[in-house]
């Protein structure tokens, strides 16, 4: 070792190739440790996967992380299902109500037809005749479904 005689370039030199040294040192213990550790790692996961219940205690862990998610689901299932069968109770109420409305419309169509025929409305003028018309094709398509010509 070289005599101190104050800071020179090659005390320097000599703390630098130390430091540097001390670095790789350090650097070369870590990776044994780390490789060291993973060779445990691997045994240790080895000796686990060889128990026989090992598969039941993972698809344990799976279906209590999954669970609740699965309950939330179920739970929404069972409310869009009751929003739905509310809709379907709406629309056939509607639809009960719009074929009560067309046998009424019906009917009122055939007085004023009758009316119009022998009530002796408008003197069979030509307008009368046509007004008789459009509600005989109105009334047919009425009854035949709603389609009109």
């Amino acid at each position: 070792m070289p005599t101190v005689e104050g800071f020179t370039p090659t005390v320097l030199w000599t703390t630098i190739y130390g430091l540097f040294a001390l670095c790789l040192l350090f650097m070369v213990v870590y990776k044994v440790y780390d490789a060291v550790r993973t060779i445990m790692e691997r045994q240790k996961q080895k000796r686990e996967s060889a128990k026989p219940d090992f598969a039941e205690e993972v698809s344990r862990k799976v279906i209590e992380k999954l669970e609740p998610r699965f309950q939330k689901i179920e739970e929404n299932l069972d409310k869009d299902k009751n929003r739905l069968d509310n809709h379907e109770t709406v629309i056939a109420g509607m639809q009960e109500g719009q074929k009560a409305m067309r046998d009424g419309l019906v009917a009122i169509c055939q007085y004023l037809m009758a009316m119009a025929q022998y009530g002796n409305i408008g003197d069979d003028s030509k307008e009368m005749k046509d007004a008789n018309a459009e509600m005989t094709r109105y009334l047919a398509t009425l009854i035949g479904g709603g389609k009109s010509k």
